[in-house]
């Protein structure tokens, strides 16, 4: 994969590639007969089942329920019989308790969880409630439970919510496809959300220049709103990092260890926002979402809407499968994105897209030592040392990772693609994270 650094201070300038779905719609995805849930789709406690095996489930029935306050409702996005609850593979790696439910395509609904054609009339409280009964979590990958998110201390003063619309990830289109075609439904959505916030003065939608279609769309569906504006954003990785996004639009910067509540910022992501209309105006749970399957290796390339639970080998063969072996299937884009060894892995909230490289894209090479030319610090979007907080990792030193501040990196990818000697500092980086987190938790 090409990956220039035009501009290589805090960002980068890798091949888009989207030309190969950019242009092309959104199509309902084939429904297979086995469907897949794992507990922990989220950030936070993974849920807890509340199904047996041979129960009956309807479309939008809850399977496993929230496991504390951080932490996200699954519920069936089709309807049949649960056949095992066990743990099956997952996209960030490893295995995790799943729901396994056999589809009897009778597509039986469930109750609604509010009712439908009320959202206008709702309080503050009935809105968060809906959005946590929903399950809904951040869509653009970071999959922190939404209801959490939304509603920070009083104190906070929120005065400006952002439309994070900046899709920078290669590959990925599924954000692109879903403001030009769902417009209305993530203004709708937004609109529910403003109401939260008593002190909001502004609402800015940022998109990258790389999609005027989507800025004409959503200048026209937001015109008799003065307070948004829809910002155009040089297309530049990683522009739709949260911390880089608030800066480039609000020019506030929020500092190590702070949320975006702290400088008085709300951000969601554009498939959060159409999730949260679904939720409080039509009762519906979050049950499925928009992603990106695409690559050269992927016959034909397309934006999909698939029920969450599908596994990935589902949605391959949606795309008629591959031209040639792949090197590399990616839960995500290139940069950001892990390896995906099982294509039974599901669909979860929060993957935007499934990305196949060719073996000579997904080419791996041996590491070197490092010949400090300190090119990973001068791309690192929030001014961390990664060599430094790998090589501490690598030592087994995770004091020192942490004191480094292995915990604010926010895993672009950036240091490993530039990185002459190839040293794996993403991976390291995670797995120090991964320690830290465990070290704290006791």
């Amino acid at each position: 994969m090409e990956f220039s650094f035009m501009y290589k201070e805090g960002g980068a300038h890798p091949d888009e590639q989207k030309g190969f779905t950019d242009s092309k719609p959104i199509v309902e995805a084939s429904v297979p007969k086995i469907m897949v849930y794992p507990i922990a789709m989220h950030i936070g406690a993974p849920a807890d089942p509340i199904v047996e095996v041979g129960d009956q489930v309807k479309v939008g029935q809850m399977v496993a329920k929230e496991g504390g306050f951080v932490s996200a409702h699954v519920y069936s996005s089709v309807s049949g019989e649960v056949v095992a609850i066990e743990k099956r593979p997952q996209a960030g790696g490893g295995e995790v308790d799943s729901v396994i439910v056999k589809n009897d395509y009778a597509y039986t609904r469930a109750e609604p969880i509010v009712k439908p054609g009320h959202s206008s009339e709702m309080t503050n409280k009935k809105i968060i409630d809906t959005i946590r009964k929903a399950g809904i979590v951040g869509m653009g990958g970071a999959t922190f439970p939404a209801a959490v998110k939304l509603a920070p201390p009083e104190e906070a003063k929120i005065d400006t919510i952002i439309l994070n619309g900046a899709e920078c990830e290669p590959y990925s289109t599924s954000d692109h496809r879903v403001m030009f075609e769902y417009t209305d439904e993530v203004i709708k959505g937004i609109d529910i959300v403003s109401q939260l916030y008593p002190d909001l003065k502004n609402i800015y939608i940022g998109i990258e220049d790389n999609k005027k279609d989507v800025k004409k769309a959503l200048e026209k569906a937001t015109a008799d709103n003065k307070k948004v504006t829809v910002q155009t954003l040089k297309a530049m990785y990683p522009q739709g990092s949260e911390k880089n996004l608030i800066k480039s639009l609000t020019g506030r910067e929020v500092q190590p260890g702070e949320l975006p509540a702290d400088v008085h910022v709300i951000l969601l992501n554009v498939s959060s926002a159409r999730a949260v209309y679904h939720a409080c105006e039509l009762g519906e749970p979050l049950l499925e979402r928009v992603i990106s399957v695409s690559g050269t290796p992927i016959r034909n390339p397309q934006n999909l809407k698939v029920r969450i639970g599908t596994p990935i080998e589902s949605v391959i063969d949606d795309c008629e499968g591959f031209s040639e072996i792949p090197g590399k299937v990616l839960s995500g884009g290139p940069m950001m994105g892990r390896a995906v060894g099982d294509l039974s892995v599901p669909i979860s909230k929060g993957m935007t897209a499934v990305s196949v490289l060719t073996r000579q894209e997904a080419q791996i090479d041996e590491p070197e030592d490092c010949i400090m030319c300190a090119e990973c610090l001068h791309v690192c979007p929030v001014s961390l040392q990664p060599i430094l907080i790998s090589e501490a990792f690598e030592r087994g030193d995770i004091e020192k990772a942490e004191k480094l501040g292995a915990m604010d990196c926010i895993e672009c990818g950036n240091c490993s693609f530039i990185c002459p000697s190839k040293i794996p500092l993403l991976d390291n980086i995670r797995g120090a994270k991964a320690a830290i987190q465990a070290k704290q938790e006791g």
